[in-house]
């Protein structure tokens, strides 16, 4: 989509491509999870060769809408010849025309609250039909393998037509319970830090703002709806993010935390953090990472002092959260306060949690062993530069050699 005409589309790709999925979900049913991925895409091709002769539509949300629901009918038709147990009349009567409203959260919360489906696979399956995320964009951004990936969707898809067979599923009637909302909000802090980190190869910079806004924007949809808590935290610790993002790139340049523009940051979502961060009654980690965030927003240059409070909370923080990149950030901060050979026996820990190679990992262990094992330093940071596809993250490496925060 490089053609001037579809400059918006491009941007508004990823929603498009969930309000779509939600939209048709909503309306024929779990059943057809994979006729109507193939009907969008369908649509968005048909889009491209007709766009390009005529006028972009006024309306094209609803022009999409319109083709893959026609294409998705047609599917249906072909699979009644077939002698597939379907009612076509049915949906042919329920011409839905009303494609406004946005299912998209109401659609996460339908997959999140399906008990068969595995915690991993319903945010690869998320990532891919809610926020528009090819496979090798997943791969890039989860590192896990293509092809586990594919497969991953694949038996999800299945998991939810076994589940539902041609029952109907009522998108808009379905109400979350806490559990449920815990687990959207895992998802949606999962997809704000792909997007806030993304190594996505084709991208210019390490940010990819569309996806943060949409994980952003759900989360508030989330918190209107629900008012729990947790959320109001993890919209702070959105907000905290977010306010930086201006001042990670400069002329091209990746910067580090601490040597980031502070009069770049957005002053308004920076405030707008702490309007959201409240102190739960229990230990919430996305309360704890706000905190943890917005200490190091607060002040220019740490001291020995601000690194300790900040292993304290990271400690607070493992009570409720086996994470091994909690783990890695704190073996960092360990190694702030003199700590480096109780950080390095906690890496060799974790190793195993995490994939072969895994580019942070090698990062802090690069960093760890910089003056007690400089060869081993050296080869490490030798095997992060020979992995990584992106020029901007190379050329942050060579001129800093820095973790980043």
């Amino acid at each position: 989509m490089s053609n001037k005409l579809f400059q918006k589309e491009e941007a508004n790709y990823r929603a498009l491509y969930g309000k779509l999925f939600s939209g048709l979900l909503g309306q024929f049913g779990a059943h057809y999870v994979s006729e109507i991925e193939d009907a969008i895409q369908n649509s968005f091709l048909k889009s491209l060769k007709i766009w390009k002769q005529k006028s972009i539509p006024y309306n094209e949300e609803n022009w999409l809408f319109i083709v893959a629901r026609n294409d998705l009918l047609d599917q249906i038709k072909n699979k009644q010849k077939q002698n597939y147990s379907v009612s076509f009349e049915l949906f042919e009567e329920n011409q839905i025309t009303d494609n406004g409203k946005d299912l998209r959260l109401q659609t996460i919360i339908f997959i999140a609250s399906l008990s068969t489906i595995a915690p991993q696979a319903k945010v690869i399956f998320i990532l891919k039909n809610i926020f528009g995320l090819n496979i090798a964009e997943i791969h890039g951004s989860t590192f896990l393998n293509q092809e586990a990936i594919y497969k991953s969707i694949n038996r999800t898809k299945k998991n939810i037509q076994q589940e539902f067979n041609l029952n109907s599923v009522e998108i808009q009637s379905i109400s979350a319970n806490p559990n449920t909302v815990k687990t959207v909000e895992e998802i949606l802090y999962s997809v704000f830090n792909i997007g806030f980190d993304s190594f996505i190869e084709k991208k210019e910079g390490i940010v990819n703002e569309d996806l943060c806004l949409e994980a952003f924007s759900l989360a508030r949809v989330l918190f209107n709806q629900y008012q729990f808590d947790s959320t109001s935290n993890l919209l702070a610790l959105f907000c905290f993010h977010s306010a930086r993002i201006p001042s990670k790139i400069d002329s091209g340049k990746l910067i580090p935390f601490f040597k980031q523009n502070r009069e770049k940051w957005n002053s308004e979502l920076y405030q707008l953090g702490f309007n959201y961060l409240k102190k739960p009654e229990t230990v919430n980690k996305f309360y704890i990472e706000a905190v943890i965030i917005s200490k190091y927003m607060s002040k220019p240059i740490f001291i020995l002092n601000d690194w300790n409070e900040i292993v304290e909370l990271y400690e607070i923080m493992q009570r409720v959260s086996s994470s091994p990149i909690i783990k890695l950030n704190y073996c960092f901060c360990l190694s702030k306060i003199g700590k480096t050979e109780q950080a390095l026996v906690i890496l060799s820990e974790i190793k195993k949690e995490l994939p072969n190679e895994h580019t942070y990992f090698n990062l802090v262990k690069a960093k760890l062993l910089k003056e007690v094992n400089p060869a081993e330093s050296d080869r490490l940071f030798t095997l992060i530069m020979n992995n990584s596809s992106q020029k901007i993250r190379r050329e942050y490496l060579l001129e800093n050699e820095l973790i980043h925060i």
